[in-house]
């Protein structure tokens, strides 16, 4: 393998272990209730020996996994999530503007198919 491509497939690789340390820590702050093991941090291009014998770090390839949960906390994101999803559903039964909205759409959906079709009909036929 040429020289220029191995060391671009290492910045590569140290590019990419960046990326991940990073999504490591957006999940954590997204997700205050789970805890992730401290991100990896990455060797510098320049460090990474240059012969081939240099063996992927472990640390870089394996992925942390997640901690599930507390119960507590995933029986109140789901009443929370129950809640919502009641709410949309009590709006949209009674909303008559929506119905309506929903009706004339469909006519008019109903009533370009029908003309297609009698387009198509009249272009084969006659």
């Amino acid at each position: 393998m040429p020289p220029d491509r191995l060391t671009a497939l290492r910045r590569q690789r140290a590019l990419v272990a960046e990326h991940l340390a990073w999504l490591d820590a957006e999940i954590l702050a997204q997700a205050p209730f789970q805890t992730l093991p401290p991100a990896p941090v990455p060797a510098p291009v320049n460090d990474v020996p240059a012969g081939p014998a240099s063996a992927p770090s472990s640390a870089i390839v394996d992925s942390p996994s997640l901690i599930e949960p507390a119960p507590e906390a995933l029986a109140a994101a789901n009443a929370r999530a129950d809640e919502i999803i009641a709410t949309y559903a009590a709006t949209e039964r009674l909303d008559p503007a929506a119905a309506r909205k929903g009706c004339l759409q469909l006519a008019l959906a109903v009533g370009l198919l029908g003309i297609a079709g009698i387009l198509a009909v009249y272009l084969i036929y006659y």
